[in-house]
């Protein structure tokens, strides 16, 4: 795929139960559209945890490479994500930025675990409410089950096309996605 094959808009989301699936099929469509020459920005977010156990939230910022964790049961916080602390300053100094300058020069945005992030903070909120309107295409991923009103609210945004990942289709769903951002798939 070359990077103008992208098609403007395009808002896809992917849904999946907890698990790596997500992350995975997340990452290769990332490999898969930077290989072409297509710029993509955003944020990933990643579990730490050591025998089963959830240690915390990590978050990378895609252009940058920065990598902070935001979420661990030793930070003392109002804000909590899974009984974790969220630092919520610096989850702020590093998503707040990384999607704005998305905006600007990606060609490509994702935002991973819009759900864990979404309700953090209002700053956060606003950021990512933004972004959902921008021009640009947009890739995120979603919680299943989830009854947030901000997910409904995403599910319902005009001419977005949600995937639900399973051990099934995890290895064609990239393909599926890439052709969508081509405009090969309706939405």
């Amino acid at each position: 795929m070359l990077k103008d094959e992208v098609k403007m808009a395009v808002k896809i989301g992917i849904t999946g139960p907890v698990g790596s699936i997500k992350a995975e099929a997340l990452r290769k469509i990332i490999d898969m559209l930077e290989k072409d020459g297509v710029v993509v920005q955003g944020v990933l977010v990643s579990e730490i945890s050591e025998h089963s156990k959830l240690l915390g939230y990590s978050l990378f910022d895609i252009a940058t490479k920065k990598k902070i964790t935001f979420a661990q049961a030793g930070i003392v916080s109002r804000v909590k994500i899974d009984k974790l602390g969220v630092d919520t300053r610096l989850l702020e100094e590093i998503l707040i930025p990384s999607l704005q300058k998305a905006r600007e020069s990606a060609d490509v945005i994702v935002i991973d675990e819009i759900g864990k992030l979404e309700n953090t903070t209002r700053n956060i909120q606003a950021e990512i409410e933004t972004t959902l309107k921008s021009e640009k295409p947009l890739i995120v991923t979603l919680h299943k089950k989830s009854r947030n009103p901000v997910l409904q609210e995403i599910r319902a945004l005009e001419g977005i096309r949600v995937f639900d990942i399973t051990p099934i289709n995890k290895s064609t769903l990239p393909f599926k996605v890439l052709r969508v951002l081509k405009g090969e798939e309706g939405p």
